[in-house]
């Protein structure tokens, strides 16, 4: 199907389209189904990126290739690594990767999880009822343990803030 549109007609319609974060075509298509109705009721949503918004920006070739290191660099693709990067800048919060949120995530939960083995020992401990080999720890030895388990978090935390700092342009060196 093909209709002709006066050019200022298009504009003004081409500025709706992008406020519902919609193509051209995609709005007509939905106004249509408006209009006749759809078949099964539902209109089309829209894709998440266009949803979400589409932002292009000019680079020029030093900082292009500097992007495209980086996002080498974290196994993404140029445009994830430029959106995590604008986003933790407006946000002023880490904007990991999906892989190295999943690893973060996972580092987390094994310190979780060694704590909570911590202080079930100091329970069976303090009862008195330690089972097994004829070794158990002594109280500074799991108050040891604890404290690395603590050491381990704040550097698992401070990990993820350096990527932030590093995200932003700030230099970790200087902490």
């Amino acid at each position: 199907m093909k209709t002709y549109i006066p050019p200022e007609l298009a504009d003004r319609l081409r500025a709706v389209a992008e406020r519902e974060g919609l193509s051209d075509s995609s709005f007509v298509r939905v106004m249509i189904e408006t209009v006749v109705g759809s078949e099964d009721g539902n209109l089309p949503k829209p894709t998440k990126a266009r949803r979400e918004g589409k932002v292009t920006a000019r680079l020029g070739q030093e900082v292009r290739q500097a992007l495209e290191r980086e996002a080498k660099t974290q196994h993404v693709p140029v445009s994830t690594w430029a959106s995590r990067l604008l986003t933790a800048r407006v946000r002023s919060a880490p904007q990991p990767v999906a892989g190295e949120r999943k690893i973060i995530q996972a580092a987390f939960r094994q310190l979780r999880g060694m704590a909570t083995n911590l202080n079930q020992m100091a329970t069976v401990m303090n009862r008195g009822v330690f089972t097994g080999d004829n070794y158990a720890p002594t109280k500074e030895e799991l108050q040891a343990m604890r404290r690395e388990v603590q050491a381990l978090r704040t550097e698992l935390a401070k990990y993820a803030g350096g990527r932030f700092t590093f995200q932003i342009g700030e230099d970790a060196s200087s902490e």
